[in-house]
């Protein structure tokens, strides 16, 4: 039936698992509108359309969805639901910049999910969180729970949730800067994406294995993985990912000396991050660019440094406030040293 809710979602669900997520949004708003007084068919569009929106960067959006769905799961009384409802809601919040108070709900679901025994949720709340604490700043701290979280995937047979343990891994070992640590978890986890044919865990670990190469000193080779990232990406709509990853291949070049490539992934980058109100990311150019303009103006360039550490420090932002404090030091002292390699 054309106007059956339930055809109209399952087919949003296999666009989603397929990671044709643009393609999944409109038959969730469908199915959703479709839903009338079936609590539980709104209910399951709400959760999935504030996944799918999460997976595209539209992160204000997947929060109102999640906020729905938890009023909904309240009213239907399953407190296990409304913890999965809080989680997405706190996953939205980390990538808006609100950490602290992600942290919070990590820690508060954390608990329910302890007390009510549910394995699943207690591993994907770690994992969760610890994505979270490597934002923070705090890189042991998230390594060890992305390290707990996959063995709890692992014992739960969940291969697609061990893998993004991997990325997580390999993320927080970069910053720490262990390198080769870092490209090995990207590499198995691109291995174990590929053959779950995960499409956005195999941008997702093209773009890690590229940044290790890239802090390595192996530019070039970096640019190569960018590249298949970026094509992944584009297959899914996640403007935030690939606006990452155009950092990175903008890092990349301006590493080489190639600034006018350079500046194009940035301001690129810059605008998606914008769109998607990713204030990390935007950090993340403002470092960047403040080194290309360094090179033309001194003074603009420091201008733009001390907004970007600014806002760093406003969101609490360790690791990237304290970029800025290293590259002013080089503006500084030894100009000649620019650019910095940001892991």
């Amino acid at each position: 039936m054309l106007n059956d809710p339930y055809t109209i979602f399952d087919k949003a669900e296999k666009k989603r698992e397929g990671s044709k997520f643009l393609e999944a949004i409109p038959l969730y708003l469908e199915a959703r509108r479709l839903s009338a007084a079936d609590r539980e068919l709104k209910t399951a569009c709400y959760f999935s359309l504030g996944d799918t929106y999460r997976m595209v960067g539209e992160f204000t959006k997947a929060c109102r969805c999640y906020i729905e769905a938890h009023k909904l799961v309240e009213k239907l009384g399953d407190p296990v639901r409304a913890l999965d409802a809080l989680v997405g809601l706190a996953l939205s919040m980390r990538a808006l910049g609100e950490v602290k108070e992600a942290l919070a709900i990590f820690n508060k679901s954390l608990r329910g999910y302890e007390k009510a025994g549910d394995r699943d949720g207690v591993a994907f709340t770690m994992w969760a969180r610890a994505g979270a604490l490597r934002i923070k700043g705090d890189l042991r701290g998230a390594i060890a729970g992305f390290k707990e979280a996959r063995e709890m995937f692992l014992a739960l047979k969940d291969r697609s949730g061990a893998g993004y343990c991997l990325t997580g891994l390999g993320g927080a070992s970069r910053v720490l800067g262990e390198y080769d640590d870092s490209r090995r978890y990207y590499t198995d986890a691109n291995k174990l994406f590929v053959g779950l044919k995960d499409t956005f865990g195999v941008a997702y670990s093209y773009c890690g294995i590229a940044n290790s190469l890239r802090m390595k000193g192996e530019f070039k080779k970096a640019l190569g993985y960018f590249k298949k990232a970026k094509q992944n990406y584009k297959k899914i709509g996640d403007r935030v990912s690939y606006a990452y990853t155009l950092w990175g291949e903008g890092s990349a070049y301006q590493m080489l000396g190639s600034d006018t490539l350079a500046t194009e992934d940035f301001m690129e980058a810059a605008g998606l991050f914008r769109q998607t109100k990713d204030e990390r990311g935007r950090v993340y150019c403002l470092l960047s660019i403040s080194q290309l303009e360094f090179k033309q103006n001194g003074r603009k360039g420091l201008k733009a440094l001390d907004i970007a550490k600014s806002k760093a420090e406003k969101l609490g932002l360790k690791v990237e406030a304290g970029y800025a404090d290293a590259i002013r030091k080089k503006m500084e002292k030894a100009p000649g040293d620019l650019p910095l390699n940001l892991a």
